[in-house]
């Protein structure tokens, strides 16, 4: 309920971020960006994602009508089409064979328009899990994890002054993503899933090699490293490329108390910041 009497009202927001194991929800006051609660939950043996999704939805942490903004963050695997080239009607067949494992039965193609980057990223949304988040929060938006980030990370790249250009790495659960950028455009986007620093390695060496990276001159940054498999990894690079960066959240999100909430996932932040 809101706020009577001598206390102040400030509308919050909810952060609905599914991933993998589970989901998180973080409540923000959209005032002062400040993070005013955060939890994650595994998914429960006993229930479906979509009740256990329901049952703590209902609950008045997380719904109440001093929240009136709802964005949902998904982790799932992406696609990227030229905007001059996207069509609507076309983007579930694009997927389809972008990615064989997806099920029209149960799943529907979702987008989201990053017009800094002149790009559609194209995701699987589970229409189950949507129908739910809408019961509660009709006026919900959904986006894919990886595209307010990369939009961050655009900007970062136009605030650098080198000539020389720069490979971002962003760890993530069980995977690392790399993104590169070329005349504040996208050049190049992947994500593989590592098990061993081996691997972290091969991948991440493999395509400096094949975007013709200089290892003396031209930088790999890691984003936002928070795990000692970050640091192990890091020092391993900087056996192969010579300047090897580290850029915290606070860095990337400059002057905001958000940035350095270590809950926080890096993808939400650039979300949270980017709409708050």
């Amino acid at each position: 309920m809101p706020a009577t009497g001598n206390k102040s009202y400030h509308p919050l927001s909810i952060s609905i971020r599914l991933h993998a194991d589970g989901f998180s929800f973080f409540v923000c006051d959209l005032q002062t960006s400040n993070l005013i609660r955060g939890e994650h939950f595994r998914l429960a043996e006993d229930v479906s994602l979509v009740e256990q999704l329901g049952q703590e939805l209902s609950r008045p942490d997380y719904f109440n009508r001093q929240i009136d903004q709802c964005f949902v963050l998904v982790c799932a695997p992406t696609t990227h089409v030229p905007l001059e080239e996207f069509r609507r009607d076309e983007a579930t067949a694009l997927y389809g064979y972008t990615f064989s494992d997806f099920d029209v039965t149960s799943q529907r193609v979702a987008y989201n328009i990053l017009p800094h980057l002149e790009l559609v990223e194209l995701y699987a949304l589970p229409t189950d899990v949507e129908e739910v988040i809408l019961q509660f929060y009709p006026t919900a938006r959904f986006f894919a994890a990886r595209a307010i980030l990369m939009e961050r990370l655009l900007l970062l790249e136009e605030d650098q002054s080198s000539e020389h250009p720069r490979l971002y790495l962003c760890p993530e659960e069980g995977a690392y993503s790399l993104y590169a950028f070329r005349q504040q455009h996208l050049l190049f986007a992947n994500t593989f899933a590592v098990s061993n620093q081996s691997d972290a390695l091969y991948f991440i060496l493999n395509v400096w090699k094949q975007l013709d990276f200089d290892h003396l001159h031209d930088s790999l940054c890691i984003v936002a490293p928070q795990e000692s498999r970050d640091t192990e990894l890091c020092a391993a690079l900087a056996e192969y490329i010579v300047h090897v960066e580290n850029a915290k959240a606070e860095d990337i999100f400059s002057h905001v108390p958000l940035a350095s909430e270590k809950q926080v996932p890096l993808d939400l932040k650039a979300l949270l910041l980017n709409r708050i």
